[in-house]
């Protein structure tokens, strides 16, 4: 399967993943998004891919969705004027630490290992700010799960359905209420 419908399939499965006691809302992506052309650089650039709203702890999120079927995940140079084009973009980090700094949100990436050859996913929520402190410490413009859990990636738990995966965000966001008190 293409990385792109891989990619769509993990969207829609989070989508479907939320509790009922939450707004979920994806953000469209602009026509030109995927366009690597000179009118790209004029389209609008999302700052993540959904917004998720806790109505039962009242913590919004913004969130931003990767899935890799490698076991690393690339980042864009946030001090480069022209980034090399890698997974992670550098407005959508940009983005995410402005987003982060309000109280009540958190701001971060949900981030879909995919082992095709032996038929699993594993998915961890990092935050913002643990997402930088990643980014500056391991000296490579990529990350693996190892580096993920050792800069504070917290496992999403999922199970198989027949075809698709369910991740349990109610048990996530749960959690996460606990540190991020009202």
């Amino acid at each position: 399967m293409a990385n792109s419908s891989s990619g769509k399939r993990f969207e829609d499965n989070f989508k479907k993943s939320a509790p009922d006691y939450c707004f979920c809302h994806r953000l469209k992506d602009s026509s030109q998004s995927f366009v690597d052309s000179g009118l790209s650089n004029f389209s609008w650039q999302n700052p993540c891919d959904f917004y998720l709203y806790d109505t039962k702890n009242r913590i919004f999120y913004a969130v931003e969705l990767k899935s890799s079927k490698n076991k690393y995940i690339t980042f864009e140079n946030i001090d480069e004027e022209k980034p090399k084009s890698k997974m992670i973009h550098k407005n959508q980090i940009l983005s995410l630490i402005d987003i982060g700094k309000y109280n009540n949100i958190i701001a971060g990436f949900f981030f879909n290992f995919r082992d095709e050859e032996h038929n699993m996913e594993r998915t961890y929520f990092q935050d913002i700010d643990m997402f930088m402190k990643m980014y500056r410490n391991i000296g490579k413009w990529s990350f693996n799960e190892i580096d993920l859990v050792l800069y504070g990636g917290i496992k999403i738990n999922g199970k198989k359905k027949r075809v698709n995966y369910g991740w349990n965000l109610d048990e996530f966001l749960e959690s996460q209420s606990k540190i991020c008190p009202l």
